[in-house]
């Protein structure tokens, strides 16, 4: 990472959205990616959000302690999710500061984000099977990992390379040439950029179900992995879908009997 700071950025379109697959003989994950957008309020200076307003989101702006105290700027160790962190060099994981992932326009990010150091890696313990995980992920570069599991089984890792080309390119964001394309030029400069993106990975059938994500950042490759607004969507209760199957079944089988009634007379 540079430290010099720029005042501008380099866009792709605002609406554009892409979206990619992944598979091998056993599982696949999908995901889509965008410019992502505004905060719940309406706030364009703390990153993106996901677009799917029924997801739990942690933001690491305020979080409750396990006495219920509000917390500024942490990562929550209760609740739905709960984060731990491996800090094999002391660097800290909640932080404010210029690499933080962009807004949707990318507008500088001045809220608190989870930053994860060189050789460093923070786990998501989730209380449920999870379909879905969204993330702001910003000033991405070579080395910045993601991986779902299931219990201790691996079920898909990610890494930049495996993302292409970003949605926006900041200039907020320097970075040097890079081997994949989460660094790019912009048009006509000779400077290379770090790419920002609101990712949001899918389950696409039940085996990807996933109750961990690990975040790390690969040593040889230096700096972090930074990502702000995470979002989530459980899989159903077992009970609610029962639930809805029975409801569903019952209203085929009445429509199915007004149908033979209509039909005979």
């Amino acid at each position: 990472m540079f430290l010099k700071k720029f005042a501008s950025i380099a866009a792709l379109s605002l609406g554009a959205i892409a979206s990619f697959s992944y598979a091998d003989a056993a599982h696949a994950i999908s995901f889509t990616m965008s410019t992502g957008t505004t905060g719940p309020n309406g706030e364009t200076n703390q990153g993106a959000y996901t677009q799917d307003k029924n997801a739990i989101t942690i933001d690491f702006n305020n979080t409750k302690d396990a006495k219920g105290k509000t917390v500024q700027g942490t990562a929550p160790t209760t609740g739905f999710a709960q984060y731990s962190f491996s800090n094999a060099n002391g660097q800290k994981q909640v932080t404010s500061n210029t690499w933080a992932p962009v807004g949707p326009n990318g507008e500088k990010n001045t809220s608190k984000y989870l930053q994860v150091m060189a050789g460093n890696s923070v786990t998501i313990s989730l209380e449920s099977l999870t379909k879905s995980f969204g993330l702001d992920w910003g000033a991405a570069h070579p080395g910045n990992t993601l991986s779902f599991f299931n219990g201790n089984t691996l079920i898909k890792t990610f890494a930049t390379a495996d993302i292409g080309k970003f949605a926006l390119y900041s200039e907020l964001h320097p970075g040097p040439k890079a081997g994949d394309s989460s660094i790019q030029s912009a048009p006509g400069s000779k400077t290379y950029y770090q790419g920002n993106s609101y990712l949001q990975f899918f389950a696409d059938n039940t085996n990807e179900y996933f109750n961990k994500i690990v975040i790390s950042q690969e040593a040889k490759y230096g700096g972090g992995f930074e990502s702000d607004n995470h979002s989530f969507r459980t899989v159903p209760e077992p009970s609610l879908v029962f639930g809805m199957l029975a409801i569903g079944g019952g209203m085929l089988l009445g429509k199915c009997k007004n149908k033979k009634t209509l039909n005979l007379g």
